[in-house]
């Protein structure tokens, strides 16, 4: 893990090295001598800090991610609409249950920490979430469902009457959508009678179900009726075998594929189009799709295909851009250029995916984001101040008896 934190820290602090100057106009002699040398990032001329050893530059470039001269010039109050909690209910379920299935540890978490680490994102509003497995771990059954409810008692509160509950909204937890009468039922106590959510949670597949198929269209219909937000969020596939490499977690890489699945089976089920009250947010940047999402929308393009999906490729590609996404470990140049060539930089919202992310990492990827924003000539369209607006007006758009300003 020690080792891993050098690579991570590193290789972003690296890249952002050159972009400080630009940031703040007011660093002092030393910051200016270091960085003014530095080469444009992918070059090789060596610097003073090139010669620092590793262990050094790494904690000089942690401190530097601390310090008021870099905070307050990247710093916009940041809302978090992927920060994952793990009330001691869903934890015991997954003990309960032998452990993850998707190969994953289950992080440690206090609301203490995750607060610790929004103050040390300058997160000033946090929308929280539980992640995979989900209340899925207990089955479809009447566990599971008192499981929701239970989790779901614990995020209102949480949200409402602990010392942060002024900082702190969530998205509700829902049964296994298998379950369609218990999905029913606890989308109806969300927005019903406890009215405090905002939005709910859905993964992106249940045991291979895509999210278009018509098993669970009586959920979108209920979820168009309370015109809910939707945070679309990754689980795993049955695929064979289950780990790559004989163990590299789920998480790592079939996770990304699930949520471009299902985000191409709502475009080509026509789910998106046929219920426009629902606003969905794709995690993680879309996962793979702003990188294939031209060939799969351009398979349309060819007369069997289109025939047999009856959709155009230019009714796609407008469905493509209802979507939402979060830049959570997703912020490298390709990866942003790439979300920014796929849709309106207005649909892009910050995220940490604390604590499945540890601080050291998340430290890394907001360097990252920061070079980006500093020095790339899209940079502005990603800004923290506008990644703000972005989520501030979704979630007022969806909000019930809890508003955010």
């Amino acid at each position: 893990m020690n080792l891993f934190l050098a690579q991570c820290s590193l290789t972003a602090s690296r890249l952002v090295l050159s972009a400080t100057l630009k940031v703040s106009k007011q660093a002092s002699g030393v910051f200016d001598f270091l960085f003014r040398q530095c080469p444009h990032p992918g070059t090789t001329s060596p610097t003073l800090l090139h010669y620092l050893p590793d262990a050094a530059l790494t904690s000089f470039c942690r401190a530097l991610a601390l310090s008021s001269t870099f905070s307050n010039a990247l710093a916009s109050a940041r809302i978090d609409t992927h920060l994952h909690v793990l009330p001691p209910a869903f934890a015991a379920a997954i003990d309960t249950a032998g452990g993850d299935p998707t190969g994953y540890g289950t992080p440690n978490w206090t609301l203490e920490g995750m607060m610790a680490s929004m103050e040390r994102t300058s997160t000033d509003i946090g929308i929280m979430s539980v992640s995979a497995p989900g209340v899925q771990i207990a089955g479809t059954g009447q566990a599971a469902r008192d499981l929701a409810r239970t989790l779901n008692e614990y995020l209102a509160m949480t949200a409402t009457e602990s010392a942060y509950a002024n900082r702190l909204g969530f998205f509700g937890v829902l049964p296994d959508w298998r379950d369609i009468n218990g999905t029913l039922a606890k989308i109806d106590f969300l927005y019903l009678t406890q009215r405090l959510c905002n939005g709910v949670m859905v993964f992106t597949t249940y045991r291979d179900i895509l999210l278009g198929n018509p098993l669970f269209l009586p959920i979108w219909e209920k979820l168009q009726d309370y015109k809910a937000l939707v945070f679309l969020h990754l689980d795993s596939l049955s695929v064979g075998p289950k780990f790559i490499a004989g163990g590299l977690p789920q998480p790592t890489i079939d996770f990304l594929l699930a949520t471009t699945r299902t985000a191409v089976d709502l475009i080509m089920t026509k789910t998106l189009r046929r219920f426009p009250g629902i606003d969905i947010i794709l995690s993680h940047a879309g996962s793979t799709l702003p990188f294939i999402a031209s060939r799969a929308l351009g398979s349309l393009a060819v007369p069997d295909i289109s025939q047999m999906i009856g959709y155009s490729m230019a009714d796609a590609k407008a469905d493509l851009g209802r979507f939402y996404f979060d830049i959570a470990l997703s912020t490298s140049a390709t990866q942003l250029h790439g979300l920014l060539d796929t849709v309106d930089s207005d649909r892009i919202l910050f995220g940490s995916d604390y604590p499945y992310t540890p601080a050291f990492a998340i430290d890394a990827l907001l360097l990252q984001y920061a070079q980006f924003v500093v020095t790339d000539e899209r940079g502005s369209l990603n800004r923290p101040e506008k990644l703000r607006e972005n989520s501030l007006s979704l979630l007022k758009k969806h909000a019930l008896m809890k508003a955010f300003e």
